[in-house]
């Protein structure tokens, strides 16, 4: 059994290891050619990616076997997606360029020990269908956003879960109006 798992690790390691040097490789070449290049050479590294999805310049994935991305998913430039624990994109989501989405966290609970030596806590992120970032928003571990929301512009969505048509702004977000 514990040979089992020691392969079962080093294959994903290596697996890691392939997908960021094939990322260091693609993701600063514009065009729309090369989002779907990436896309098509990124699937075999991701949990799921379905059909559609744009992945544009300068977007970087950690633990891209803990991401699924939906159909239509459209990713703008310069994003960040953390996916250790899980990390689920609905369809139709359109994700504005500087976006952070983040499932760790600094641990901090021990007063006596400095926080970098703390280690870090992951917390999975959904992502329902039809959801809308603006540009430069931060999305922290342990959320849920329901179906057809907006995230504005540099909104720090924090753990917690949103209802279905949400607009969430500021910081932290906070739900400042319904769509319907």
């Amino acid at each position: 059994m514990k040979i089992l798992v020691g392969n079962i690790m080093r294959k994903i390691i290596l697996n890691y290891k392939i997908f960021y040097f094939l990322q260091s490789l693609l993701k600063y070449i514009p065009f729309r050619i090369f989002c779907k290049i990436r896309t098509i050479l990124y699937r075999p590294f991701f949990n799921k990616i379905g059909k559609g999805v744009l992945i544009w310049d300068n977007v970087i994935f950690k633990f891209p076997g803990d991401i699924s991305l939906g159909d239509n998913v459209q990713i703008a430039q310069q994003c960040l997606f953390v996916g250790k624990s899980g990390l689920e994109i609905g369809n139709d989501v359109m994700i504005g360029m500087g976006t952070k989405i983040i499932t760790s966290t600094h641990n901090h609970d021990s007063l006596e020990i400095p926080m970098y030596k703390q280690g870090l806590s992951f917390s999975p992120i959904i992502i329902e269908n039809d959801v809308w970032f603006g540009f430069n928003c931060v999305v922290l571990g342990g959320t849920k956003i329901g179906k057809g929301s907006i995230i504005a512009a540099n909104a720090v969505v924090i753990p917690n879960e949103y209802e279905s048509f949400s607009i969430i702004a500021g910081v932290p977000g906070k739900v400042v109006k319904k769509r319907i």
